[in-house]
């Protein structure tokens, strides 16, 4: 899939009030939403993160989520270069 090893990265930060660190290993799992007061009242299915993660892995990449120092959350994906099937 990655013909020269060569990777895109893409980070993404916000300045929320991140994910407490007892759940932040739960992020990618189906249905976690981690503001447990906000379920009611937001809607959404809780499946995003999981979708991007299986998009992401499926495609040889890596996703990870982390608190920032000082608050907010820091996403990082990383993709391999796209092989162009024309040239090889």
């Amino acid at each position: 899939m990655n013909g020269s090893g060569t990777m895109a990265r893409i980070v993404i930060e916000d300045d929320g009030p991140g994910i407490p660190e007892d759940l932040i290993h739960q992020v990618f799992e189906p249905f976690f939403r981690a503001d447990r007061a906000r379920r009611q009242d937001i809607p959404g299915a809780g499946l995003g993160m999981t979708i991007a993660y299986e998009i992401v892995s499926r495609a040889g990449g890596r996703i990870e989520i982390a608190n920032r120092p000082g608050g907010g959350l820091v996403q990082t994906v990383e993709l391999p270069e796209a092989v162009d099937e024309a040239k090889t």
